[in-house]
């Protein structure tokens, strides 16, 4: 759901929006009040939070694939997330892409690395240029200090990505300070 979405886009059936006419009133108060969008890639204040150790996202060859990176807030206020990825030998000064997204407590986004279809998941923040042909890891920043994070990398085929061929799940780790095996 981009920034500026209207309520008669909110009322069509759709994985990420509510059946509960309370929380879609809720919903599209946020929006409303321009908590819940995304933003340009602008240089906000943030923190690294979180690495996750693998992203893939590539459209050439036989197999495609794309990272996609879910964020929810657990802050009581709207937080500003973006997540950056990275090729695997560039240091973290050199982003191959990143998109930023405003979310509202509670909820959840979903970043990716590229845009894929709805029937595999519902992307709310695709960076620009989409990334198609890139491997490395991503680093999810944020205002706030409270967000749950998970990723996985969808391996799909065709040229629209119609066959789903696999998900795995990435090792994320709090930025800076490694696992220990887990």
């Amino acid at each position: 759901m981009e920034g500026g979405a209207s309520k008669k886009r909110l009322t069509k059936e759709s994985a990420k929006v509510p059946s509960d006419p309370r929380a879609l009133r809720r919903l599209e108060r946020l929006i409303d009040l321009g908590e819940l969008e995304e933003l340009p890639a602008l240089a906000l204040a943030s923190v690294p939070r979180y690495l996750v150790t693998f992203m893939k996202s590539e459209t050439a060859g036989k197999i495609r694939s794309a990272t996609i990176v879910s964020v929810t807030n657990q802050s009581r206020r709207p937080n500003v997330v973006t997540v950056t990825y990275f090729k695997g030998f560039v240091d973290n000064t050199s982003p191959s892409g990143s998109s930023t997204f405003t979310i509202p407590p509670d909820f959840t986004v979903d970043f990716a690395s590229r845009s894929v279809p709805s029937d595999l998941t519902v992307v709310n923040s695709v960076p620009s240029p989409e990334l198609t042909f890139d491997e490395g890891r991503a680093i999810v920043s944020s205002r706030q200090p409270e967000i749950g994070v998970s990723a996985r990398v969808y391996y799909t085929a065709g040229e629209g990505d119609e066959e789903l061929l696999s998900i795995t799940d990435s090792g994320v780790v709090v930025f800076g300070a490694g696992n220990h095996g887990d």
